[in-house]
């Protein structure tokens, strides 16, 4: 401290005599520069913690490594006097003491410490909890100021946060069952409540439309509803309608009938149905019908879910996934089955459960899945298994988020970051999900006495995804 002070001292008298210089008559007038500028800022290497859990999964530990600075890039704004990283730094890091690079011209720098200006060197340990003003001194004694902020992520980029909407006008009854699609900007939960099917939608998940009953003739399947391009779909006795507003449907113009829609292709522009135990591509207007392969037994009859991702060995492609169950009477069924198709394959394909495969996708009450930052997810109630046969694991029903990174081979539960709410354990009401295009998953819970008679929303999202 008394050194980088006598420095600064230093300085000062410099400046001083060299003003003095210029008022002496007899020598030659010399004009010091009024420039001064911080022209590159950085910061030292600095060590990161994690917390991670033992081998046994039991306990917590705590690791230590280093993340080099040349990973965040500072940028300056000159005309404001401001210095700042644009991504920040992971959540936890400290910053209370920092070293720091930089270049400059005019003089020195100093930066304001214990309230006082103190001359930098590359060897300050620097607390940068706060935002920290560092002044460039020009020749002839003009300063140019700067704030400089070293900024650190507040919330864990890769953790899965939520937030119940306490606000919202939906209500859902508690003997109503529901599934819930979205098309850019609208929310829909179409629910079948007695013999009516009713819908209504949202753009913002707070305030929802009033009820109202589906315009359908004969008997409307909710399982069915399908978004495609900002169009819906349903089907109503075996035949296929569209619809702008979930209200009013129009018949396709096609004789052909189906027995189940069960997903849609993004990049394709087209539908996947199920029409006898021959499963076809539907054209987005309904005209065109192609064969794409035969259901055999180990097709999905219930909770069906399918999901469109990216595959990492070709980007050009698109995967189609489709995760179901059969009926929960089959004595050898413990997983679920699943079905995928790449857009440049004619056919689906059945993903046979190995053997040494022991990270199959449990087959769970309501079992849901979806597509999301890159990875297939699934969750659901109790294991819906017959009595005779021994559940895999103990399980709580909506404790995990299975994951799966290979396209719906195996899936994993999660332990930490992304998981569900607590709030959702060992629930038995009636739900339904969506994943909207700013990657908000949305979870609606129908009335129950586990919700204390109300209707519940839920939306999360995994933080980095929202910077």
């Amino acid at each position: 401290m008394r050194k980088n002070s006598l420095y600064l001292l230093i300085g000062l008298l410099a400046i001083t005599f060299a003003f003095t210089s210029c008022l002496d008559s007899n020598t030659t007038e010399y004009e010091l520069t009024p420039d001064a500028a911080i022209t590159a800022f950085s910061i030292g290497d600095i060590t990161m913690t994690d917390t991670i859990k033992t081998k046994d999964g039991k306990k917590d530990s705590t690791i230590y490594y280093t993340v080099p600075a040349s990973s965040y890039k500072f940028s300056i704004d000159q005309q404001n006097g401001r210095i700042f990283n644009s991504d920040s730094l992971p959540v936890g890091t400290k910053v209370d003491k920092l070293t720091t690079s930089l270049s400059y011209y005019g003089y020195y720098v100093t930066y304001l410490k214990n309230d006082k200006d103190t001359l930098w060197t590359d060897t300050d340990s620097i607390d940068f909890t706060r935002p920290l003003t560092f002044k460039a001194y020009a020749l002839n004694g003009s300063i140019r100021q700067y704030q400089i902020e070293v900024r650190v992520h507040q919330q864990d980029p890769d953790s899965l946060q939520w937030t119940r909407l306490t606000d919202t006008s939906l209500s859902i009854p508690e003997n109503a069952v529901h599934k819930a699609v979205c098309t850019p900007g609208k929310l829909y939960i179409f629910a079948q409540r007695g013999e009516s099917l009713q819908v209504t939608s949202s753009a913002n998940g707070t305030s929802w439309s009033g009820w109202q009953t589906v315009s359908l003739p004969g008997t409307a399947d909710y399982t069915s509803v399908t978004t495609l391009d900002g169009q819906l779909y349903i089907l109503a006795d075996n035949k296929l309608y569209l619809s702008d507003d979930g209200v009013t449907w129009t018949a396709a113009n096609t004789e052909r009938t189906f027995d189940k829609l069960f997903a849609a292709s993004p990049k394709l522009g087209e539908l996947y149905a199920l029409s006898g135990n021959e499963l076809v591509s539907v054209s987005a207007d309904g005209t065109q019908v192609s064969a794409t392969g035969t259901a055999n037994t180990y097709f999905p009859t219930q909770n069906l879910s399918y999901a469109a991702t990216t595959p990492d060995s070709n980007t050009s492609l698109e995967r189609l996934v489709v995760v179901g169950t059969r009926d929960a009477s089959l004595a050898n069924d413990t997983t679920a089955t699943v079905w995928a198709k790449l857009s440049n394959e004619p056919a689906w394909s059945h993903y046979p459960q190995a053997t040494n495969n022991t990270y199959g996708c449990p087959k769970l009450k309501n079992l849901a899945a979806f597509a999301y930052d890159g990875k297939l997810y699934a969750f659901g109630g109790s294991y819906d298994i017959p009595s005779t046969q021994t559940p895999p694991v103990r399980l709580v029903p909506f404790q995990y988020l299975y994951e799966s990174m290979d396209g719906g081979i195996s899936w994993h539960p999660q332990t930490e970051k992304v998981m569900l709410p607590k709030e959702f354990l060992n629930r038995t009401a009636s739900f339904s999900y969506v994943v909207d295009e700013h990657n908000f998953i949305w979870v609606f819970w129908s009335q129950s006495a586990q919700t204390n008679g109300q209707t519940e929303v839920w939306r999360g999202r995994i933080n980095r995804l929202g910077f």
